[in-house]
């Protein structure tokens, strides 16, 4: 019985690493991710694995915490920049057949927006878990000062999520994005070839470690055909008790975040500021606000 217990965890892991191995080689055209939260981002955007995180509704469904109800509540403004802004909400309520989630996101402004509506549903089994989400997304172009009315345009895109604890501290994670392939449509060229404008999709791989009472290390691997395979590290030190720290770094692009972040039992908060590659774009702050009970 030891030796089975022993080797169930590894088995749940090699399976979330074979198949979406698999879907890595199947995968089409894909864009990058969209990260959303601070304590996330200033750890680097490593967020597949990445445990006790109310942000897990936008991230990796698999890995939404099912101890609390919560409510939390995000804003980021890209180097400096009124235009560049994302603002976003998330909840959660666990429930005896499940974790049900659901999040707002939007990002923009008048003349350029898109937003994302979001339904999420959690569950476990021992130590699996599995997730999926539901995805409303919405690109608003306005005409601004030019003559040409490129309207509003809307698609439904699927994600799934799966994770397993493979020992006390220990979590791997995986997931994809938009399987169903979906699309804003299609526009016609004025060469007469025909463009489509898929939903973003991604696919990704990540681990996590907590050293007790010391800090929480994370990293990922996220694939995009467009683009090349990015890197994501991230760890989380614990200075006084709720109070911790926390650096990050990624690759293609590559950022440089940091922040610190106290959080209780029933309320709490997140700060973050990312710096990437090019130094004239400067600085990105962040913050996010959560409730739970």
């Amino acid at each position: 019985m030891k030796q089975n217990s022993f080797w169930k965890p590894r088995r749940e892991a090699f399976l979330i690493i074979l198949v979406f191995g698999l879907m890595f080689v199947e995968a089409g055209s894909v864009y990058g991710q969209v990260v959303l939260g601070a304590r996330a981002i200033s750890m680097g955007q490593a967020t597949t694995a990445l445990p006790d995180d109310e942000w897990s509704v936008f991230e990796n469904s698999a890995m939404i915490s099912d101890e609390q109800r919560s409510v939390s509540f995000f804003g980021m403004r890209y180097y400096g920049l009124p235009d560049l802004t994302d603002v976003a909400a998330v909840v959660t309520y666990p429930t005896k057949i499940g974790v049900i989630g659901g999040g707002a996101h939007r990002y923009g402004n008048d003349l350029f927006s898109e937003s994302r509506i979001r339904v999420t549903y959690k569950n476990d089994y021992q130590s699996f878990h599995y997730g999926i989400a539901i995805n409303y997304n919405h690109v608003a172009i306005s005409r601004g000062t030019s003559s040409t009315n490129y309207g509003s345009y809307g698609a439904v895109g699927i994600d799934l999520g799966l994770a397993a604890k493979i020992i006390d501290g220990l979590w791997i994670g995986a997931k994809t994005t938009n399987i169903n392939q979906g699309n804003y449509g299609e526009v016609l060229l004025q060469d007469g070839s025909i463009y489509v404008e898929e939903v973003p999709r991604n696919l990704s791989i990540g681990l996590s470690y907590r050293l007790s009472g010391v800090a929480l290390f994370t990293t990922d691997v996220i694939k995009d055909v467009s683009f090349p395979i990015s890197y994501r590290a991230g760890v989380e030190i614990d200075i006084v008790e709720n109070l911790k720290a926390r650096a990050g770094i990624t690759t293609s692009p590559q950022t440089f975040s940091g922040g610190f972040g106290y959080n209780t039992n029933s309320w709490g908060f997140n700060l973050v500021v990312q710096r990437h590659e090019e130094s004239a774009l400067g600085y990105s702050p962040g913050l996010d606000f959560n409730i739970s009970w």
